[in-house]
């Protein structure tokens, strides 16, 4: 960082200068010819305060776009407001900022117009919208800048905040002494457009993260092109020390498998030597061979279980009991062989008999 110094008017201006050329070259776009009445204009400083330009022109457009006019709109809820300018920021703000302005408008002139301001001086206008409740310094600035082309710098938060961390303005620096700190490093017709390139730059969506971070408080407006430059192309992360790089190639190497696992498990990566390769080829080989053994030892097991439970198997057969078939059958061999020795023991008895007469 450069060392803090007051700069000078013409530093200021030359700064400013490089400033808005840059940002004019980058985003392409010209500050737009704004020429409306008193009170559309203090109504459109409403919408842009804290969006861009277009989405303000959009959101405005919408607005008298939603309602018959603006007396529908001075009775209107903040609510239906509110939907009425989405998507802008703070459209519940922007709302009641609205109402309150068509209100005093129409309380005091009974009318909705509000060209008499043309005429007043710069202080007399200032008190003339002191006396509108909710209206922010933005809307006041940019209302002065285009309706009396006061010589006034326009911020809002967004625009201070991206003028802070640019080192444009001081970092503890409010809108009015923001403004006042810029005021003479900025030609008055040339105000307009510094607010608007700065406000391009502001609603950018590739920087809006970088300027909500933590400001340093040693910058001043000579580090302007140099924080510019490293806002677009941001330095490198620092290289990991010896120690570091260390540690977190230690924590990968226990996160992740081992060679031979890996070979195991999907065969040997490409890119591996040979011998890694052999290596893998005989582990799954070995782990191949005593699967096969296990399985011919359970073939074996299971062949024995069933040789043995075969006999078992008859023997619980053989001593089941005798159906009611195999009873009666028994019944019936005893009985015929009763009969049959019944008979031959009479035939023996006959036999013996004659035998006997004979004689």
């Amino acid at each position: 960082m450069s060392a803090t110094k007051a700069p000078k008017a013409s530093e200021k201006t030359q700064i400013c200068n490089k400033l808005v050329k840059d940002l004019q070259s980058t985003y392409k776009v010209k500050c737009p010819d704004f020429s409306e009445p008193v009170l559309e204009t203090i109504l459109f400083a409403i919408c842009l305060e804290d969006n861009s330009w277009e989405m303000a022109e959009a959101g405005y457009r919408k607005l008298l776009r939603s309602y018959f006019d603006l007396n529908e709109i001075r009775v209107t809820s903040i609510f239906e407001l509110e939907q009425a300018l989405a998507p802008l920021r703070a459209a519940d703000w922007k709302g009641l900022r609205i109402r309150a302005l068509l209100r005093h408008v129409y309380e005091s002139t009974y009318e909705f117009q509000f060209e008499k301001l043309r005429k007043l001086t710069q202080d007399q206008f200032v008190r003339a919208l002191r006396k509108i409740s909710e209206l922010s310094t933005f809307v006041r600035d940019f209302s002065l800048q285009q309706i009396l082309g006061s010589h006034i710098i326009c911020f809002d938060q967004t625009t201070l905040r991206t003028a802070q961390w640019l080192g444009l303005v001081p970092v503890d620096a409010n809108a009015d002494a923001a403004s006042e700190f810029l005021k003479a490093g900025v030609r008055k017709a040339d105000a307009a457009a510094f607010s608007f390139a700065l406000r391009q730059l502001a609603m950018d969506p590739k920087f809006t993260d970088r300027f909500a971070e933590e400001i340093d408080a040693e910058l001043s407006i000579f580090d302007v092109m140099d924080r510019l430059k490293e806002l677009r192309n941001p330095a490198p992360r620092p290289a990991k020390s010896s120690a570091a790089r260390a540690a977190s190639d230690k924590s990968k190497a226990e996160k992740t498998p081992t060679a031979e696992k890996k070979a195991t498990a999907k065969g040997a990566p490409a890119g591996t030597d040979s011998k890694k390769s052999a290596a893998a080829k005989a582990v799954s080989g070995k782990s191949a061979a005593k699967k096969s053994v296990a399985k011919q030892t359970a073939a074996k097991g299971v062949a024995e279980r069933k040789s043995a439970g075969k006999p078992e198997v008859k023997k619980a057969a053989a001593k089941k009991p005798a159906t009611k078939k195999a009873t009666v059958k028994k019944a019936a061999a005893g009985k015929s062989a009763a009969k049959q020795a019944s008979t031959k023991k009479a035939a023996k008895k006959s036999n013996t008999s004659s035998r006997r007469a004979a004689r």
